[in-house]
């Protein structure tokens, strides 16, 4: 069977939860998987570790957020350790695809070498970077932000060029993906999702004693970058506390990254600590626990180009687990949620607390919305089940001969996906 060499830079394996489903999918339908990945703790870690049968290869990175030329050095240094890692897969495994998880979109030149030994490149387009770049970056100098705005859009039409199959969470990516780049790839959708292993009522009663004082419990879930809206979410928190003296409701914060120490402090400062669980990154048993027994979700990502064309993975954790959760007005957002979703306007903080308390005293509704959301995801199809199936076709097509390819455009399995509009042509 064919090989594959997963390679993401910002997040570890299993924790980058989009890459190791797809990278579980591809080990299931019998294709040799490897993963190049950075490791949080590299000291107490094994360079190279086997889970479930997957090839994981760790490298130590040196993240530095919030500058422009801290990730410059940080992706430098990560090319050149994946660099290296690589050969050594390509030598003991002999890979025929090279799949790549943005951010960053510098990725390309790892693969660029390998395309001449006749091995497929896979750009798998987590983030729309340039959006990504004027969230993070919206206080800088705009005529800096301008030039590196311009720099990603060339990274991505790079990438893009030189791929054999583009990958997108999101038809509303993919939708500014095509229309600001021309490029001879498929382009597909295989969207973020649930993953339901049968697993998801074993909880630890241990976890809920942080809570147990709270009548009423609001969860969050994911990463805690400084596009992430966490400290958006610690205002929203004081008004609801303190401006609306609700002592009774308590937030669990799942998650970790470079905001958490600046929200920790900021938390601390309003005097929220007594209301606010800080838990770092959760495992499977830590997240179906505070999912299960907690009343809605928070979504603060605030809403600009990027996270409104985004997917982002906590809209289908809550949906799944019966939470109905509060967000601002993103578009993406509403597409997959519908109804199970309370959407305020114009970032505005202050209504965002409002709807919380307003959904948290009106059980009958968040009951009815909790049901509502449950029974979405499994109708729509937004599990990894079917993600994955849809992931399994694009790679037996790619890896096909020629001839092979032109007969599944004229096939049913095409037409199917296509209709559902996971796939479109370029070419």
């Amino acid at each position: 069977m064919q090989s594959v060499l997963f390679i993401v830079q910002n997040l570890p394996v299993p924790q980058d939860r989009r890459v190791w489903m797809e990278a579980r999918a591809l080990k299931k339908e019998g294709y040799t998987v490897s993963v190049i990945s950075p490791s949080f703790n590299f000291s107490k870690q094994k360079k190279f570790r086997k889970i479930k049968g997957i090839n994981v290869y760790q490298f130590k990175n040196y993240y530095q957020p919030g500058r422009f030329l801290g990730y410059f050095i940080e992706y430098a240094y990560s090319l050149f350790r994946i660099g290296i890692l690589t050969l050594k897969v390509y030598f003991k495994h002999n890979f025929s695809v090279i799949h790549v998880a943005n951010p960053p979109d510098l990725l390309f030149l790892i693969a660029l070498p390998f395309k001449l030994l006749g091995v497929k490149f896979v750009y798998d387009q987590h983030d729309l970077n340039p959006e990504l770049l004027k969230n993070k970056f919206a206080d800088k100098s705009q005529k800096k932000l301008a030039l590196f705005y311009k720099v990603l859009l060339w990274l991505e039409k790079i990438s893009l060029k030189i791929c054999d199959l583009h990958i997108t969470p999101s038809k509303s990516a993919q939708k500014i993906t095509l229309k600001r780049n021309k490029f001879k790839a498929v382009s597909v959708i295989v969207r973020n999702a649930v993953f339901r292993n049968g697993n998801r009522d074993k909880i630890d009663k241990r976890y809920l004693r942080k809570v147990k004082k709270f009548k009423y419990v609001c969860a969050y879930l994911g990463v805690m970058g400084s596009q992430d809206g966490l400290r958006n979410l610690i205002r929203i928190i004081d008004h609801i506390v303190n401006d609306h003296k609700r002592s009774d409701i308590g937030f669990v914060l799942m998650g970790d990254g470079d905001e958490l120490s600046v929200v920790k402090k900021r938390a601390k400062k309003l005097k929220l600590n007594n209301n606010i669980v800080f838990t770092g990154w959760a495992d499977e048993k830590m997240k179906n626990t505070f999912l299960n027994n907690a009343d809605l979700g928070l979504m603060p990502d605030p809403k600009n180009d990027h996270s409104t064309n985004s997917l982002h993975n906590k809209v289908l954790e809550y949906m799944e687990s019966g939470l109905p959760f509060v967000s601002f007005d993103l578009a993406e957002t509403k597409m997959i949620a519908k109804k199970a979703v309370i959407q305020i306007k114009n970032n505005n903080e202050k209504r965002f607390a409002k709807a919380v308390i307003d959904l948290i005293n009106n059980t009958k509704q968040r009951k009815a919305l909790g049901k509502y959301a449950q029974k979405r995801v499994l109708t729509k199809g937004y599990t990894w089940n079917e993600s994955t199936k849809n992931l399994r076709l694009y790679y037996k097509n790619l890896l096909d001969s020629k001839e092979t390819q032109k007969s599944f455009f004229k096939g049913p399995l095409y037409q199917e996906c296509y209709k559902k509009g996971l796939i479109e042509i370029k070419n």
